[in-house]
């Protein structure tokens, strides 16, 4: 005996046993055998599914029913794949290759074994990308934020589907390969749903919810859409860069919050042309000096926007600071002015090195870029 067949045994015999008892504590959630509370877990459950979570109204006949009020629903992990049309598994594969089956997805649809290698702008590839089936009209590759770092390739977020504009790469096959012009994007975060599980938690199809992760990594996604259509089985997607954040991994327990008592916070995406270099072990995540933090930080204070002028002007508020007593104003007694020395002003300290007194604040990409540089640091606090 095998141990799949041996676990569905005692899967079977322990569901046997819970049908006997009769405290309502162990009476199943639809008063049929082979379901236990909040699932419809089959003795006979075959590895590539996972537990179903329909839910059927409840009837008030009173029979040993229990309406279910938790909102909780299975995750999915979606690693980096790509769809193909016909005319690219032709000219990937060979003039009439059909897709061989690996497995059987959860939702509708399946995993091949066929595989491909993806090629992005800066030459650098990712081997063995699933393709799975079936064909679709568009090709269409979906990637993690991780995956397009690799690959240089700068895709958007999108619905699956939508894909006009989208980012383009090289699919390389056994017997050939493409360039895709468009078709490579990040998958949004989506919740599959059966049309009765709608039904029951009373959303719709293209709503917008939000969904609680449970545990040490715990966190809530936004922004996530809901698909909704009788052949589904309810699942929320989530690729792998959300699923690591989270720590969950396939059959993970979820559920679907209402998050809007949070108070929203505008989109304001830094400017990339502005990342600072990369930061040493043990100093701080940012310069102060940084024009992204300063951009956001005098956004929040304002609530709009800030202008490049204001940018600047905080950049050298910041660089030469004074603080006065309430009361008093700058440029009397009582004053206080320190120099704020960054990486940008290291040129003025080659020849005499930096001497760090109480009025002298030197930061901590600034002081390793000194010690790389050999600029003598003396401190005399």
């Amino acid at each position: 005996m095998d141990a799949e067949q041996l676990i569905r045994d005692v899967v079977k015999n322990v569901l046997e046993k819970l049908q006997t008892q009769t405290s309502p504590a162990y009476l199943p959630v639809s008063g049929k055998a082979g379901q236990v509370e909040g699932t419809a877990f089959k003795p006979g459950l075959e590895k590539s599914e996972k537990p179903s979570f329909q839910h059927a109204p409840d009837t008030g006949t009173g029979q040993g029913q229990t309406q279910r009020t938790d909102r909780k629903i299975v995750c999915g992990v979606s690693v980096r794949h790509v769809h193909l049309c016909r005319e690219h598994l032709d000219i990937l594969f060979g003039k009439g290759y059909e897709l061989n089956v690996l497995r059987e997805l959860y939702n509708p649809g399946f995993a091949s074994k066929e595989t491909l290698t993806i090629v992005g702008p800066r030459l650098n590839a990712i081997q063995n990308v699933r393709i799975l089936g079936p064909l679709r009209n568009n090709t269409q590759v979906e990637l993690a934020k991780t995956d397009c770092i690799i690959l240089g390739v700068d895709a958007p977020v999108r619905p699956s589907g939508e894909t006009k504009g989208s980012s383009s790469c090289v699919l390389v096959g056994p017997k050939g390969a493409i360039y895709l012009e468009e078709g490579v994007i990040r998958a949004n975060r989506h919740l599959h749903m059966s049309s009765a599980d709608a039904g029951y938690f009373g959303i719709r199809d293209g709503q917008v919810v939000d969904i609680r992760v449970p545990g040490p990594k715990g966190l809530t996604f936004n922004n996530v859409q809901v698909r909704v259509s009788p052949d589904f089985r309810t699942e929320f997607h989530v690729d792998t860069d959300d699923g690591n954040a989270a720590d969950i991994v396939n059959g993970s327990i979820v559920e679907i919050v209402d998050a809007s008592c949070i108070s929203p916070i505008s989109l304001q995406m830094a400017d990339k042309d502005k990342i600072p270099p990369p930061i040493p072990d043990g100093s701080f995540v940012g310069e102060i000096t940084d024009p992204n933090l300063l951009k956001n930080i005098c956004s929040i204070a304002t609530g709009q926007p800030c202008t490049k002028e204001q940018i600047d002007s905080a950049i050298q508020a910041v660089k030469v600071s004074g603080s006065a007593p309430v009361g008093q104003a700058a440029g009397t007694t009582g004053v206080t002015r320190k120099t704020l020395i960054t990486v940008d002003d290291l040129d003025s300290y080659t020849q005499t090195g930096i001497s760090i007194t109480a009025d002298v604040i030197l930061s901590p990409l600034a002081r390793d870029e000194a010690v790389k540089r050999g600029i003598r640091i003396t401190y005399n606090t």
